[in-house]
């Protein structure tokens, strides 16, 4: 007869090691990598420009010659074809746990959308900032695929004589 046992702290730690080894690999493909060029607020004093890149991208430039590109947490609906965004905060910096908010047209002046958290930001040169920018607004490549022959999806030849 089986006996129920209550797991016990050698069981919850091992289950959990087990667990976490898998994590790594999940970080590499979803977390934006962290170094010395990650941050995770800015001054807004120091904005003088942004460019929305596409609905989770927005590249920060700043006073003197640095930029910086945040992303998203998540995808945020609107803001590319918008462009614009507002966001508020008691303090001098817009920090990654911080938010924005779509501005769209509405009569005479703007309403907020839906608003997005914001992501770490990370400091990038002005030719990369360019390179993403022209990134995002190149039409996809695409190719036209070789149509099969009929024998290859199932039908047969018809004698271009017959109806």
């Amino acid at each position: 007869m089986y006996k129920h046992r209550e797991p016990n702290l050698l069981t919850f730690t091992l289950v959990a090691a087990t667990l976490v080894a898998g994590v790594p690999v999940l970080a590499q493909e979803d977390e934006p990598t962290i170094d010395e060029s990650t941050e995770r607020c800015i001054s807004i004093h120091r904005i003088r420009r942004t460019d929305v890149v596409d609905d989770q991208n927005v590249l920060f430039y700043m006073r003197g010659s640095d930029v910086y590109l945040n992303t998203l947490a998540r995808r945020c609906p609107g803001l590319a074809r918008e462009g614009r965004f507002s966001y508020k905060t008691s303090l001098s910096r817009l920090c990654q746990l911080d938010s924005i908010a779509v501005l769209y047209s509405e009569g005479s002046g703007l309403r907020e959308g839906p608003r997005c958290g914001l992501g770490m930001v990370h400091k990038i040169t002005q030719e990369d900032a360019e390179a993403i920018k022209e990134g995002a607004n190149a039409e996809p490549e695409a190719e036209p695929l070789p149509l099969p022959e009929p024998e290859e999806v199932g039908g047969e030849e018809k004698d271009p004589e017959l109806p």
